[in-house]
């Protein structure tokens, strides 16, 4: 994920093929730019340019870099499987699950996720469970390791799909940055001036094209030059983040239960704390993505430096992300003596991960998801919503000028409406983090939401008539809505039974699946195949007509 205020560091290796465009002369004319080589914008400009339009994707930095936001889902794994099927793009369909995508590209480096594993910690204790599971929750994804989600290592996934956008005709111009930009909208044609950010004294170079995207984290590629600021001052879910790559981080082996569904290292692992969560992620190569969040009102985070100093002032992300590693000795036992390893050995930190763009079109130019906003990684929606967004921009960038301008038109009103809805499931379930029961209740709609937009998927995963996870149940997000007002941090034990109560009530009409059940004790096997098995084994087919 990406915001206006970054605080990191990159190192960068040479690693994709470049197109060479003349310094000043005659600009050179393409169908689509697009600004951002990260996976969406690389998935969108391969699928483009194997469909005949002719696309340059520019990036400030070069492959392979670091980058966060790393845990697919179902969700995601079912769109990867129909861009796969619909746009013809067959190297990319085992991608779709863990089991496919070792057979086929096991250089590319990824992790199993078989689902969702939280534990709840407090200070200066070890964890320590019950037989109720009543500090730990398990919801699988997958029926199988083969046909697990996958964590991907961004460096190396990124990398992969630029190559292959590169491979199908797709020009790609590295450490570049898009310093001008003038539309004529009587000829809907862009006039754009790029300039090489490792050598100014290049010169710029001139493109014209007819769509502008970007998909850069932020949107900070095009906003300045269409008018497009942050509005986002709305938004419930307002988090702080330090993260990092480690390697040999030990699995959490204490918390194992006989009656796990699956091992919760095989997961996005949550770890809930005091206040804020702790991720992990493990690839498969022995890297694990970690990650603390914490609310703003209630971090420190603020007051971090990437340097620090020799006086203890401003402590670096990786002593605040020590510090509070060792208040829990659960965790604090898995780092032991560990270092980050990337971006740096300080770590990562971001504040304010929550963001939104006041529009995500406009005349020529159009935001991909990642770019319009992004609310938090806790239910690991952003890979799944940046897919939703490759689907439906590419779908509308294949039609003649009219039916493009109307798909994207509304294109725009949903994505806006699933950023709030996202903001609502998030925001919740920090609403109710510190009383572990109503966050594992507030968490089943979050989870009521896939389960039932997969449905829709299963049933045609080119229509969704109630939108991206839901977005269009006026009942259920109502329902959702009358359950966030009803957390309010720690309530005694009575009310917190109660409101519990309440939610299991609110959710009754949709749930199918047992969510919430008691003998269940906070363990949800998946047992079902998944609908886009086909598609990941044969490795997609011929795109439809």
């Amino acid at each position: 994920f990406s915001s206006r205020r970054r605080h990191t560091r990159y190192g960068t290796v040479t690693g994709v093929q470049t197109c060479a465009l003349p310094i000043w002369g005659a600009p050179v004319r393409y169908d689509v730019v697009i600004a951002g080589s990260g996976f969406s914008g690389s998935l969108l400009g391969w699928l483009l340019a194997r469909h005949g339009r002719s696309v340059l994707v520019v990036d400030r930095q070069r492959h392979p870099r670091f980058a966060i936001g790393e845990s697919s889902t179902p969700t995601a794994d079912f769109l990867l499987a129909h861009l796969a099927d619909r746009f013809g793009l067959p190297e990319l369909a085992p991608l779709a699950c863990w089991g496919t995508w070792k057979q086929s590209s096991p250089e590319v480096i990824c992790g199993k996720k078989r689902g969702f594993s939280y534990y709840r910690h407090f200070s200066g204790q070890r964890f320590s469970d019950n037989a109720q599971h009543d500090l730990s929750m398990l919801a699988a994804a997958s029926s199988s390791d083969h046909w697990s989600d996958t964590h991907w290592l961004r460096s190396s996934v990124d990398h992969h799909l630029v190559q292959c956008a590169t491979r199908a005709g797709v020009s790609v111009l590295e450490n570049t940055t898009l310093v001008a930009a003038q539309f004529d909208s009587s000829a809907h044609l862009w006039s754009l001036q790029l300039q090489s950010v490792a050598d100014v004294s290049e010169g710029s170079r001139n493109v014209q094209c007819t769509w502008l995207v970007d998909a850069t984290g932020a949107g900070q590629a095009i906003s300045r030059q269409v008018n497009n600021p942050f509005d986002d001052d709305w938004m419930r879910t307002r988090t702080n983040a330090i993260y990092g790559h480690f390697r040999d981080v030990r699995g959490f082996s204490e918390a194992a239960s006989a009656d796990d569904p699956f091992s919760g290292d095989d997961a996005a692992q949550h770890h809930l704390l005091d206040s804020g969560w702790c991720w992990m992620l493990r690839m498969d190569n022995g890297t694990t993505s970690v990650g603390l969040v914490e609310p703003e009102r209630l971090s420190g985070m603020s007051q971090l430096s990437v340097e620090g100093d020799n006086a203890g002032r401003g402590a670096t992300p990786r002593d605040y992300f020590q510090r509070r590693m060792r208040q829990y000795p659960s965790l604090g036992d898995l780092f032991g003596s560990l270092s980050c390893c990337a971006p740096s050995d300080r770590m990562g930190f971001q504040l304010r991960l929550s963001r939104c763009r006041r529009r995500a079109t406009g005349p020529g130019w159009v935001l991909l998801p990642i770019a319009f906003g992004f609310v938090d990684p806790l239910h690991s929606s952003g890979i799944a919503h940046a897919l939703s967004g490759v689907l439906r921009v590419g779908e509308a960038l294949l039609q003649d000028l009219k039916e493009c301008q109307s798909r994207l038109q509304h294109y725009s009103q949903q994505v806006a409406a699933e950023v709030r809805w996202l903001d609502l499931l998030t925001g919740g379930c920090y609403r109710a983090m510190p009383d572990f029961r109503l966050f594992c209740g507030f968490a089943a709609w979050y989870f009521m939401a896939a389960i039932e937009f997969e449905k829709q998927l299963a049933a045609d995963p080119g229509h969704w008539p109630q939108g991206f996870l839901q977005t269009g149940d006026e009942k259920l997000c109502a329902a959702a809505e009358r359950c966030f007002d009803l957390c309010a941090g720690t309530l005694p034990a009575q009310q917190s039974a109660t409101v519990f109560d309440t939610m299991r009530r609110e959710l009754e009409p949709w749930n199918r699946v047992g969510l919430l059940s008691e003998h269940l004790r906070n363990r949800l096997a998946h047992t079902a195949a998944p609908k886009y098995a086909a598609i990941a084994e044969r490795r997609g087919r011929q795109p439809l007509p």
